[in-house]
């Protein structure tokens, strides 16, 4: 038994049409129903093996779950051992479905209702490395989705799907390899988390604040901290993909106050953000020792002069996590712009460790562990 569900990713309250449908002859249902105003949900079922090397239709993305009859069932070389899995696979049925009367070519993009249970609710995976950057299971997914303890809501952020600035699909899943900011990584997880975490402990911190990230990706963060109370968040990424794919996820959320900006780093760059962030967020920013310099500036420039800086970073393979925070924070301190507060680094980090599964232990050991640090803005002398 196959079954596969979908739901569109644009909204309409217009009539929903197939203008065309290929489905296969082994297909015994396919339905189309409206689900809200945010879009509709596409079933697909069929009782017998469906191959995973089908035409693919650019405008589809498809999660197929397999569900195994009995402990002899295999599926096109699927065994046992994979059927928890969810296999991402484009268009397994071929299917063209238009949103609109009159659209011929539709360009739509497809966010699975359902996660593999190893991605369930934000859960961190084990990389491996592929060219130009490194790759896990949950990369390949539409949307990955964690809920907010201390709040209840459910994010969900669009990954590697992007438009083309005319608001047509493009760059749907696949590699991530060149534009690592379009997915979601095992560091924007872990500090949306330790924002969530740290929002139980200090009540009221977020709110009515002005909440900026750096190298913001998907936006998971942002979205935590306006979430979380923050009256106005400021997504900044220096890709223009990135920023692209920022406003769909701000939107998606109904983030209000959300802001998504194009910024490199530096301080002549960062001038049009001079003191307003009583909050600055970011991870995984200190890899390139290039960048510490401008990442120093960047962070002095945006803060209010009593805001506060909240870093985290993930080891990786080939990185060592430990001198590569070091470095930056040997670059702070000869900046002079910034202070390291060490204590409420070591605070947040103990925070954060207290919240890991056993799966979490074993991912970040394997990486080489992780490192929070805060920074406060240096007072002048007047």
């Amino acid at each position: 038994l196959w079954e596969a569900s979908l739901t569109t990713a644009f909204s309409s309250n217009l009539a929903l049409t197939s203008q065309s449908q290929r489905v296969p002859t082994s297909s015994k249902r396919y339905t189309i129903v409206p689900t809200s105003s945010k879009g509709y949900t596409i079933s697909f079922r069929s009782e017998s093996r469906i191959p995973l090397d089908m035409p693919v239709d650019d405008a589809v993305n498809v999660q197929l779950q397999p569900k195994l009859r009995d402990s002899n069932d295999e599926f096109d070389g699927i065994g046992l051992e994979n059927q928890r899995r969810t296999i991402l696979v484009k268009a397994i049925a071929a299917m063209q479905v238009s949103l609109f009367s009159g659209l011929s070519e539709p360009k739509l993009a497809f966010a699975s209702t359902d996660e593999p249970m190893e991605c369930k609710n934000g859960a961190i995976m084990a990389e491996s490395a592929v060219p130009g950057a490194y790759q896990q299971i949950c990369m390949s997914l539409p949307t990955r989705s964690i809920t907010l303890k201390s709040t209840g809501d459910v994010i969900s952020v669009y990954q590697g799907i992007t438009d083309d600035g005319n608001g047509n699909g493009a760059n749907q899943g696949g590699s991530i390899a060149g534009r690592t900011g379009v997915a979601v990584w095992n560091s924007g997880i872990l500090i949306t988390r330790l924002l969530d975490l740290y929002a139980m402990e200090e009540e009221g911190f977020f709110t009515d604040k002005t909440v900026l990230e750096l190298g913001c990706g998907t936006a998971l963060a942002s979205v935590a901290a306006s979430k979380l109370g923050a009256s106005r968040t400021i997504a900044t990424d220096g890709n223009d993909e990135v920023i692209r794919l920022v406003k769909r996820n701000l939107e998606f959320n109904d983030v209000r106050g959300g802001e998504a900006a194009l910024l490199k780093w530096g301080a002549l760059d960062a001038i049009d953000y001079y003191g307003e962030a009583d909050i600055v967020m970011g991870s995984d920013l200190t890899y390139n020792s290039g960048n510490w310099g401008v990442l120093s500036e960047t962070l002095s420039t945006v803060l209010k002069p009593n805001g506060v800086a909240i870093y985290l970073t993930l080891g990786h393979s080939g990185f060592a996590v430990e001198g590569e925070l070091g470095g930056f924070l040997t670059t702070v301190q000869s900046q002079g712009s910034l202070v390291w507060m060490k204590e409420d680094s070591a605070y947040l980090e103990k925070l954060l460790s207290k919240s890991f599964s056993k799966q979490d232990k074993d991912v970040i050991i394997g990486t080489g562990g992780f490192k929070v640090a805060v920074f406060r803005k240096k007072k002048r002398l007047r």
